[in-house]
């Protein structure tokens, strides 16, 4: 099969806005874009060199001293701190931890995959979830197997759709972006609301509390009309994505999909929301008292902590449920990453005995991990360690991770396959027409076709 791929950059400028996740204000770069002489060039490097690479793993490691890994990476307060404590845990290896800016590594591994050498290969990349199967389709070959390392029923079963492609395992999971609705309690009291009536909202009955939240001065969240990554949220509860399972845009025929678009425009309609236009505006409103709740993935808990002030005022409950779309469940994810292991790289073997030692074996690294830097994995042996069990001050003394932990493996698993930024460039593009009240199947009729005249078969 052959496909026209659009360039990063215009990819990348398109989706600005929508794919921002785990804490990073900067949105993520999509990872399909290769052409198709990249994918014949890396593959034909894979096969010439996966010999001479397995031939001078072995050789090092038998040497006896530390194995050194490279890993290109982004946040060395994030994922530099998991994989230095997970240097901790094996004496057969020391992490050398290459940090970038997301955006940059993410194109900077493309660069090296598309350029076919081997020179200058790190062991070890980090690549966001909604990119990834771009990478392992443009890419055959240029990722190691894991599935001879590693037990993937370990990990939460969403995630397998991220790190799976064509049936064969490659990435380690790494973190979750399981979602929750975080509220201001004095702010839902205000407005009438209990802590149990927080538990089961529907998203109508959440865009009721907003109206009567206005009526007491208080947003009930941001808006940003450039924005839909909340739908990333609602689809996926619903068990759906913008693409289906061949990689064809699923927008005409998705329920969840339009019950979202409905409730987006009413949303832009209403004045219960606080507008904002970038990163800066959504904390600035959370971090400055605006807004009484936030739905985002679990992440976002360490920007909401950045309000000081309002330690004790906040709690945490499930996301609003779809009405009336079949499957519409409270549970979803936004964000997450996962960690793969380059084929050609100098010490892969090692890399992928590394992995499967800490990230996908130790629930003392995850114990480590939480009580340390808030950091949840999707490892389900650790969900149980001791650090889960710990009450949050800031969060009115809930064990918010312990709960939070409790849903992950309820999340409906989706495919999201290796479109997903162009799919929702696509959809971005109509949706101020959307928001002007032009016909939303019309519309979505013109999203698809855009969509195909940019990934064709």
């Amino acid at each position: 099969m052959k496909r026209k791929w659009m360039a990063m950059a215009l990819t990348a400028a398109m989706a600005a806005g929508m794919l921002a996740g785990c804490g990073s204000s900067s949105p993520e770069t999509a990872g399909s874009s290769a052409t198709a002489a990249d994918t014949q060039t890396s593959t034909q490097a894979s096969s010439e060199t996966q010999a001479q690479t397995t031939a001078e793993s072995t050789e090092s490691g038998a040497a006896g001293s530390p194995v050194e890994l490279t890993v290109w990476s982004w946040d060395k307060n994030f994922n530099g701190a998991a994989f230095e404590e997970a240097d901790k845990l094996d004496d057969n290896v020391t992490i050398n931890f290459v940090e970038m800016a997301k955006a940059d590594c993410l194109q900077k591994i493309q660069t090296v995959l598309a350029s076919g050498s081997t020179e200058g290969l790190p062991d070890i990349v980090t690549i966001s979830d909604l990119n990834a199967q771009g990478y392992l389709m443009s890419y055959p070959g240029a990722f190691l197997s894991m599935d001879d390392y590693i037990n993937y029923d370990d990990f939460a079963s969403y995630k397998k759709g991220y790190v799976t492609y064509d049936g064969t395992g490659y990435g380690v999971p790494f973190d979750t972006g399981v979602a929750a609705l975080f509220y201001r309690t004095d702010y839902t009291e205000e407005a009438g609301y209990t802590d149990e009536d927080m538990q089961n909202l529907t998203w109508d009955s959440y865009a009721e509390l907003g109206k009567k939240l206005k009526e007491k001065g208080h947003y009930l969240q941001t808006f940003n009309p450039n924005d839909v990554s909340n739908m990333q949220i609602t689809l996926q509860s619903c068990g759906t994505w913008f693409t289906d399972e061949n990689g064809k845009a699923n927008f005409v025929n998705n329920d969840a999909l339009k019950e979202s678009y409905r409730l987006f425009k009413e949303f832009n309609e209403s004045d219960f929301v606080d507008p904002v236009s970038d990163w800066n505006g959504f904390a600035g409103a959370i971090n400055g008292g605006d807004v009484a709740c936030v739905i985002r993935g679990s992440w976002i808990t360490s920007t909401i902590k950045g309000g000081t002030d309002q330690s004790g005022l906040w709690k945490m409950a499930p996301i609003p449920k779809l009405d009336g779309v079949e499957g519409a469940t409270q549970r979803s994810n936004q964000g997450g990453s996962s960690i793969y292991v380059l084929a050609n790289a100098p010490h892969a073997k090692e890399a992928a005995e590394f992995l499967a030692k800490t990230f996908a074996g130790s629930t003392e690294l995850y114990n480590t991990l939480l009580s340390t830097a808030n950091i949840m994995g999707t490892y389900l042996p650790a969900s149980t360690v001791e650090a889960y069990d710990a009450s949050d001050d800031f969060f009115s003394g809930q064990q918010i991770n312990k709960t939070l932990a409790s849903w992950i493996d309820e999340i409906p698993e989706v495919n999201p396959g290796a479109y997903s930024a162009e799919a929702q460039s696509a959809l971005l593009s109509v949706t101020p027409d959307i928001l002007n009240g032009a016909d939303l199947e019309t519309e979505l009729q013109s999203a698809e076709e855009q969509f195909n005249s940019t990934v064709q078969e």
